[in-house]
């Protein structure tokens, strides 16, 4: 029988990972942009590297030895494992010293890792948890790295059942995807075609031993109260439970793929690119059907790294913000946003505003200059970096320029201060500080995303062209 086991996941997981795409840029839980891609500077793995996120439970426990069996059959693979260390119980170095033990046992390669979580309103303890550590599997992975978990079909009953108890739509119960983007990577789940039960029984035959996080019996919390007190009812009850809530999880995985493809096809059509921001237009969503309309503005949000809105928050952004009287400022708060209008668009605002610079930033060569850490930069990887070399070519925010200064934008036949050509380029008041300016040896020659400044006629042969483009989150 665990021999049947082993054959049928290992043909389940070859085929999740033969389709698999070759490059990821956009995740569940840490959604990157093509830019943070290329910013990423990871090195590339040449052999596909396997991660197991052991935690030392039974369902870990067996992944990895699972794992350990598939490279047998498929050593283009490498196989390692990688324990994060919570600190919310007081067994927590206990647990490390098993996986590490565990891994030598297996000759796996091991990481360890340790994070601090720090409470906060509104948000669970397990969800805390759970992007803490998929933080630490992010900040050690090399490019395509395959991150796998040992979620199985119990836990996408769970999962489901507390989606229903949320009164979620089609999103919640999609449940737990079996495979989806990961940072520069996939996450990857391939225990979802089995049970409970015949995981432990799996385990108990190859005598694996495991360890048992007392956390998972408190039924205070939500997910152990359904997984003790709820589910095995249903299960007695109607033993094919778990299967068929993992074919209502798939049908709604399907049913949000077809709606997201819409959704990218009408974000096309409302989509208004300003400066590096995704706005949407008021007129081009006003067109659509309510409900198409709250599709595509789900999808803008959730593609610009925001949690989906509730329906109440999504009624609030359209009667409340977008169709406001056009003298005034509305605007919808968000947990780390918030979404404005401004001539007739809606922008999403981050709470924490972008740190200017003290001085203006000089350019030396590098294809991507940060102007602030993972939030606001340049992309020079069009531009020769010789250019460097023979020019002084610095990157500055309006406070760093001259009040008198005038600009002749290509294009135009008339000068204009900064102040004003800011204006007649609808930048919103709460985005002009942050334009990005460069200078080229001293000379104002560009406002990235709005203009290039006309040359004189006796400098016209001395400026280089640049193709730039500007990052922001």
């Amino acid at each position: 029988m665990h021999n049947k086991m082993e054959a049928k996941f290992n043909l389940h997981l070859k085929a999740l990972l033969d389709l698999l795409p070759e490059n990821a840029s956009v995740s569940e839980h840490f959604p990157v942009s093509s830019s943070e891609t290329l910013l990423s500077e990871k090195p590339v793995n040449e052999t596909p590297r396997l991660v197991v996120a052991l935690s030392g439970g039974v369902d870990s426990v067996v992944l990895l030895h699972l794992l350990v069996n598939f490279k047998k059959c498929h050593p283009a693979y490498s196989v390692i494992a990688h324990n994060v260390n919570h600190g919310l119980s007081d067994n927590a170095d206990h647990w490390g010293i098993f996986c590490a033990e565990l891994c030598q046992k297996l000759k796996v390669p091991f990481i360890s890792s340790t994070v601090k979580i720090e409470k906060k309103s509104r948000s669970s303890l397990e969800a805390l948890a759970r992007d803490a550590r998929y933080q630490c599997f992010k900040d050690n992975m090399l490019e395509n790295d395959i991150i796998l978990t040992g979620h199985h079909q119990d836990d996408q009953l769970e999962t489901l059942l507390l989606a229903l108890k949320r009164g979620s739509g089609s999103t919640g119960l999609q449940g737990i995807r079996s495979t989806q983007p990961f940072f520069n990577g996939h996450l990857v789940r391939p225990l979802l075609i089995f049970s409970r039960q015949a995981l432990t029984d799996y385990a108990e035959f190859y005598q694996l031993q495991w360890i048992e996080d007392e956390s998972n019996q408190d039924i205070d919390f939500d997910r152990n109260f359904i997984r003790h007190q709820i589910s095995p009812l249903l299960i007695q009850r109607w033993p094919a439970m778990a299967q068929s809530a993992s074919r209502t999880a798939q049908l709604c995985q399907d049913q949000q793929t077809l709606l997201n493809e819409v959704a990218q096809q009408d974000l096309g059509q409302c989509m208004v690119k300003r400066l590096s921001c995704q706005t949407l237009d008021i007129a081009s969503l006003a067109a659509f059907s309510s409900v198409r309309r709250n599709n595509v503005i789900r999808f803008w949000l959730k593609s610009n790294g925001l949690q989906y809105p509730s329906s109440k928050q999504l009624t609030i952004l359209w009667q409340e913000v977008a169709l406001a009287d056009a003298d005034k400022q509305p605007k919808l708060q968000l947990e780390s946003n918030t979404i404005c209008r401004y001539q007739e668009a809606l922008y999403i605002v981050p709470i924490q505003s972008i740190k200017t610079l003290e001085e203006p930033l000089t350019w030396s060569g590098e294809s991507f200059l940060w102007l602030d850490k993972d939030r606001l930069g340049v992309d020079f990887s069009q531009v020769d970096p010789a250019v460097a070399k023979q020019h002084q070519i610095q990157c500055c925010f309006r406070q760093h320029l001259d009040a008198k200064l005038m600009c002749l934008p290509e294009g135009r036949n008339k000068t204009r201060s900064i102040k004003k050509l800011l204006h007649e380029y609808q930048v919103p008041p709460w985005l002009r500080d942050q334009v990005v300016f460069i200078l080229v040896d001293n000379r104002l020659i560009e406002a990235i995303g709005l203009w290039r400044c006309q040359p004189n006629a006796s400098n016209v042969s001395n400026i280089p062209i640049m193709d730039l483009s500007l990052y922001s989150r």
